[in-house]
C-alpha cells in the first residue's frame, strides 16, 4: 500500500483499505467464534464425566450430534488448537521432573496450568496473578459474576474454576491471547526464562472420546 501511496496510484490504495478492513473483521469475527466453540467443548467435556443425573444422561446422548457439528465447523476454520506446555521445575529450584501439561482445550490446559504454579509457589505466586490486569479486567477473581460480567450483553464471559483456590480464571480468548496471557504469568511470578514453553497445537481427535 505505501508503494501505490508514494506514487499517487489512490485508487488502489482505496480498494486496498477496503480489502484490510474485510480482512480484520474477518479476522475479529474468526476469534470470536473459536472462543465460543471452546467454551461449547469444555462444556461438553464436563457433561461426558457427569453420568450421575438423568438429565446428564439425556444430554450424552445429544453429544455425538454436537460434537459432529463442532468437527465440521473445525473443518472449514481448520483444525482446532490447544495449549501444550512444558515446564522446567528443576530450573526454577523445584524438586519436580519435567512436567507437560496438554488438555482437551486450551482453557483446560491454561487452568490446569496455574493450579499447578499456585501448588509449587503458594500463595505467593496467587498474589502476583492477581495483580495481572487484560483489556477486560482482571485475569483472577474470585466473583466472576461482577468481574468477569459483560454488561452490554448481559452474560459472562468464559471462565474457569481453578482446582483448590477459591479463584476463577477468565478464558474468553483466542488461544493465541492465552498464550500472552500465560507468558505475563511466567514474568509476574518470576520463572527463569525458557523454563516454560508453551505452544499452539492441533487437537488430537479428543472428541472420538465422547461418542
Amino acid at each position: 500500500m505505501q508503494y501505490h501511496l508514494s506514487i499517487g496510484n489512490f485508487e488502489t490504495v482505496t480498494i486496498l483499505s477496503a480489502l484490510l478492513s474485510r480482512i480484520q473483521d474477518l479476522q475479529k469475527r474468526d476469534a470470536e467464534i473459536r472462543r465460543e466453540v471452546e467454551e461449547i467443548e469444555s462444556t461438553l467435556t464436563t457433561l461426558k464425566a457427569d453420568k450421575t443425573t438423568p438429565a446428564s444422561k439425556k444430554v450424552a446422548a445429544l453429544v455425538p450430534q454436537l460434537t459432529a457439528s463442532l468437527e465440521s465447523q473445525g473443518s472449514e476454520r481448520g483444525r482446532p488448537q490447544t495449549l501444550k506446555i512444558k515446564i522446567d521445575w528443576k530450573a526454577n529450584k523445584r524438586s519436580r521432573n519435567l512436567e507437560e501439561i496438554c488438555e482437551n482445550t486450551a482453557a483446560s490446559s491454561m487452568t490446569h496450568f496455574l493450579s499447578r504454579v499456585i501448588e509449587e509457589f503458594g500463595n505467593d505466586a496467587l498474589q502476583k496473578m492477581e495483580q495481572i490486569r487484560i483489556n477486560r479486567g482482571p485475569l483472577l477473581s474470585k466473583n466472576p459474576s461482577k468481574d468477569f460480567a459483560n454488561k452490554m450483553q448481559g452474560k459472562l464471559y468464559g471462565h474457569k474454576k481453578i482446582q483448590g483456590t477459591d479463584y476463577y480464571v477468565l478464558t474468553h480468548s483466542a488461544t493465541s491471547e492465552k498464550v500472552e496471557d500465560l507468558k505475563n504469568i511466567c514474568r509476574a511470578i518470576g520463572f527463569v526464562p525458557g523454563s516454560v514453553q508453551i505452544e499452539q497445537v492441533n487437537r488430537h481427535s479428543w472428541l472420538d472420546g465422547l461418542n
